[in-house]
């Protein structure tokens, strides 16, 4: 069993982050992790940039992120990705599914902006992520989608007491085993 967040807080309240020198507002009640996009096998995926991204489990694919934040956040060009498996229907239009490999980053147990070393766990994504083109507008933030979960076995727990998450990769015992 591997631990990717462990006891990671929900913020309540309204906060803010700089990424690549641009002001990121978070709002409460959002789910943030860490997350880093390359166009091809990455033998040493430490080295790639990170930024955030909300966990959401009401989207259902697996990633989506804007184009801007795509080239400001994660060095991408759209064209840098090959086309996926298909298209997805978005904001009125078809928008081809792009392939990419996928990170996420494990935080120190009970930050949210404190990324564990080392940290990184690939998911497989074999469908493709999704890139809204330039003034979409969505999504505000890059999004995880509850796709990547199921398409990686991982097991959610949210704490609605404590209001802490918890990503692992199998389950022994729940939600601390």
């Amino acid at each position: 069993m591997a631990r990717i967040l462990d006891r990671l807080p929900v913020p309540t309240a309204e906060t803010m982050r700089f990424q690549a020198g641009e002001v990121v507002r978070i709002y409460g009640y959002e789910i943030v992790v860490w997350v880093s996009l390359a166009a091809r096998e990455v033998v040493e995926p430490s080295g790639l940039p990170c930024f955030p991204a909300l966990l959401d489990t009401a989207h259902t694919h697996n990633f989506s992120i804007q184009e801007e934040h795509l080239v400001r956040w994660a060095g991408l060009r759209p064209e840098a990705l090959p086309f996926g498996r298909g298209s997805v229907r978005g904001q009125g239009r078809r928008l081809p599914l792009r392939a990419a490999q996928l990170w996420l980053h494990g935080n120190e147990p009970g930050s949210w902006d404190r990324l564990a070393k080392p940290s990184l766990h690939r998911l497989l994504v074999p469908e493709g992520i999704i890139i809204y083109p330039s003034g979409a507008h969505f999504p505000r933030l890059p999004l995880l989608g509850l796709r990547a979960i199921l398409r990686n076995k991982l097991h959610l727990y949210v704490d609605g007491g404590t209001g802490l998450v918890h990503l692992r990769t199998r389950r022994r015992w729940w939600p601390f085993g």
